[in-house]
């Protein structure tokens, strides 16, 4: 018991020491896992906090459509996470949608790590020796289509990420049905 107030001290002890609109991202990106399935959705995620952020809260937030390396080889996968007055909140890193190929990364929310995981390094742009890695991927006709498929998907997200009436398009055409409105209701109705 002894433990569990302590990090909840620490916890309010951080948040205390944050401006009301670092305060206000930290409750959205808490409350944004209950509303939105997080496996496998950076794009969705990091692009929801950055319209809701901006459009109810007036917080001008950076949705990043970068890459990632887990340090094991030079493959740097596509992903996003959000940016706030130079600090990540990546909510989806911890969540791959394969963990049984991708390693579990820490939930970060503003800067501060929140449950540990693998770590990765990010990078808003793929370097040299990805760009390698992708060139030979590409050379090799079984997997051509999926880098193919992969980069398209990639070079669409940093377009949308730069565009709010394109990014709420996306939301807005979720499959599943929780579209942008559908979310932002679910985390204005949770206290």
């Amino acid at each position: 018991m002894g433990q569990a107030k302590r990090r909840k001290e620490i916890e309010a002890a951080w948040l205390n020491a944050l401006d009301e609109q670092e305060r206000t991202l930290v409750r959205v990106a808490q409350k944004l896992g209950g509303a939105l399935p997080l496996d496998g959705a950076c794009y969705r995620a990091s692009l929801f906090m950055k319209l809701f952020l901006e459009q109810e809260h007036g917080i001008v937030a950076d949705a990043v459509i970068g890459f990632v390396n887990d340090g094991t080889d030079k493959l740097y996968s596509s992903h996003a996470w959000v940016e706030f007055e130079g600090k990540q909140t990546d909510l989806t890193l911890c969540r791959p949608l394969s963990p049984e190929v991708q390693r579990r990364g820490p939930l970060t929310i503003h800067g501060r790590v929140i449950t540990g995981g693998w770590r990765y390094s990010y990078h808003r742009d793929r370097p040299p020796e990805g760009l390698l890695v992708v060139e030979q991927l590409m050379s090799d006709p079984s997997t051509r289509p999926m880098i193919i498929e992969s980069e398209q998907l990639h070079s669409r997200m940093l377009i949308l990420s730069k565009d709010n009436g394109l990014a709420r398009a996306y939301l807005d055409d979720a499959p599943d049905g929780r579209t942008y409105g559908v979310i932002a209701r679910a985390i204005k109705q949770t206290s």
